[in-house]
């Protein structure tokens, strides 16, 4: 039997929701202005995208190691120390000459960035019944898409003169309105008396959700390339102007958001995450697979396509599969190893996608997107039976 949301607790999540929507102010700037941080700075887009292998590899790795001390200590105090830390690094940045220094300052980033999700699932799998969890589960999503759609909005037009400083220093200074919006907010989980770390549990939970760690990972790798390297994409094709680039972006975005609205209605109707996802996996796979063979304007629709079904696919991997898979007290640890391991592999397509395309064009790209996304597809598919088990 489901149980209707209390009074309080819809505020709780749109809190929530709004917050972590925001923390991507401060992440993907970056992907509006590749091309002109490559040319200031005099290297390739190859080498500029270290930016983002740098910073979804560590952001991966302190993943796991927030999403286990965000089963321990008060989430809202990890929540409001990570806001704070990069909203400094972004503004630290606009001011960088250097591409090591910037790498530097974007791992920081990437550390920093990982004191949001985690944590803030462990809020909702403490204060939610297990009946409502699955749904709340597909609104999550929503937050990081629309966090995309507006940074790359903002960013397109502040940096549309060719001042790619700007993408730093302004996404920096509002995340400090966000961080006062958070401390009044005052969000935290129940206090409890958590259990001592040990590595037989943590051994013994990853091979409990092996499957989804592999699906993670794979799904990782092409979500995390789009989000770098899209803009990009839409340049390189001609068929929008320079600085619009930015704002186009964010309407596929937009565009894609339809994915999540499709995975919550279908998830609602049928109450299977692992077959939707599976299903969305295979057709974000097949348009990918088709951009192939078009070209003008026809690639930009298969190109939302792809990504309506990737962004629903993805966020009930790292959203629903999270919380419904996580043991009693664990839902932050769960969530950090899932997400450690979509944003580790999608780190690599930070310098993979532009070494890529400038060796064989993004025909190549999308080959191995497609081959990606398929396999991630059958890892899910062959697991379909776990759904019985969950409530």
């Amino acid at each position: 039997m489901r149980s209707a949301l209390t009074k309080p607790q819809p505020m709780m999540i749109g809190a929530l929701w709004i917050t972590y929507a925001c923390f991507y102010l401060g992440r993907v700037n970056f992907s509006v202005v590749l091309p002109l941080i490559a040319a200031d700075l005099e290297v390739s887009r190859a080498e500029v995208g270290a930016l983002g292998s740098v910073f979804f590899w560590i952001y991966g790795l302190s993943h796991f190691v927030s999403g286990e001390i965000g089963s321990r200590v008060s989430p809202f105090r990890m929540v409001s120390l990570g806001l704070l830390v990069i909203a400094l690094v972004n503004i630290a940045f606009a001011f960088q000459t250097s591409l090591v220094v910037m790498l530097l300052l974007w791992g920081i980033n990437g550390i920093a960035q990982s004191g949001g999700w985690s944590p803030m699932f462990r809020i909702l799998a403490e204060r939610l019944e297990r009946s409502q969890i699955k749904r709340v589960s597909t609104i999550m999503p929503f937050s990081y898409v629309f966090g995309t759609v507006m940074t790359w909005t903002l960013i397109g037009l502040a940096a549309g003169g060719g001042d790619w400083r700007i993408a730093f220093w302004l996404p920096g200074v509002l995340l400090l309105l966000v961080l006062a919006f958070w401390r009044r907010a005052g969000i935290d989980a129940p206090k409890s008396r958590p259990s001592a770390v040990r590595l037989s549990l943590i051994i013994q939970q990853s091979r409990a959700i092996a499957f989804a760690l592999v699906a993670a990972s794979l799904g990782g790798f092409v979500f995390n390339g789009a989000i770098i390297w899209l803009p990009t994409y839409i340049l390189d094709t001609g068929l929008i102007a320079e600085h619009l680039v930015g704002p186009a972006a964010a309407l596929m975005q937009v565009a894609a958001i339809g994915g999540l609205f499709l995975a919550r209605f279908q998830v609602r109707r049928s109450n299977q995450v692992l077959v939707t996802a599976a299903l969305m996996l295979t057709a974000a796979s097949l348009a990918l697979l088709m951009l192939i063979t078009v070209d003008g304007p026809l690639t930009l629709l298969v190109m939302a396509v792809a990504l309506v079904m990737l962004n629903g696919a993805f966020g009930l991997t790292v959203s629903s599969m999270p919380l419904l898979l996580a043991p009693p007290g664990r839902a932050s640890a769960v969530t950090g190893s899932i997400n450690m391991m979509s944003n580790f592999f999608g780190g690599m397509a930070g310098f993979t996608v532009g070494a890529l395309v400038e060796l064989n064009g993004w025909d190549a790209v999308f080959a191995l997107w497609g081959a990606v996304l398929l396999l991630a597809a059958c890892v899910i598919w062959r697991r379909r039976a776990l759904e019985t088990r969950w409530a």
